[in-house]
């Protein structure tokens, strides 16, 4: 130990009289600044890694399906993109599902009328395939649905939902009424009244 605390005492002794200063004092400033580029690393791990456990222990996940109808009984989809990310293992059966609106036997009077389905994180993505009033099944797809240009009356949906990885499926159905204004509503202007007649 002696011999190593001789070298630096000797190392400092030999520079010149100016450049030791500069470079104990260099010396003694660049230890704090790297424990605090260290201090500030780890602490931005940890915050990252919360962040993770967080969004892992989130029960609930709504999706929203959207389905249009079109003239003529004539189907359309309007692709939504829903961002699905698994970072921790996931059930492979569907698990509890439910229709959270529209609710049973309500009436409906906005257009679109949006399907909102919950599920549970725990459990792997899920793909569905629907029909309403009893017409054709729909493609398995993953796309979110609405109603669109709904004719008024009893309306029912019917989705299958099925497990992404396994076959495992449940049949859901909703009943709703439907009670929007499809025709074109005309209005007085103002300055037509029985004063200019």
């Amino acid at each position: 130990m002696e011999n190593i605390v001789n070298r630096i005492s000797k190392w400092y002794r030999d520079l010149p009289e100016k450049k030791k200063y500069v470079e104990f004092i260099t010396a003694v400033l660049s230890v704090p600044v790297m424990l605090t580029v260290i201090i500030i690393n780890l602490s931005n791990l940890n915050q990252q890694k919360s962040a993770t456990n967080k969004a892992a222990n989130d029960k609930t996940t709504p999706i929203q399906v959207i389905i249009t109808e079109g003239k003529q009984g004539e189907r359309k989809e309007v692709p939504i993109d829903v961002p699905t990310t698994t970072s921790v293992p996931c059930t492979r059966e569907v698990g509890p599902v439910s229709i959270l609106s529209p609710r049973e036997n309500e009436v409906v009077v906005r257009d679109p009328v949006c399907i909102t389905i919950s599920t549970q994180s725990s459990y792997c993505s899920v793909i569905w395939s629907y029909r309403l009033d009893d017409g054709d099944w729909s493609d398995f797809t993953d796309k979110n649905i609405c109603l669109h240009n709904l004719s008024n009356g009893n309306k029912t949906i019917q989705l299958k939902i099925k497990s992404a990885l396994s076959n495992d499926e449940v049949t859901l159905q909703r009943s709703f009424i439907y009670q929007g204004n499809n025709e074109p509503t005309f209005e007085p202007s103002p300055a037509t009244s029985s004063a200019n007649l």
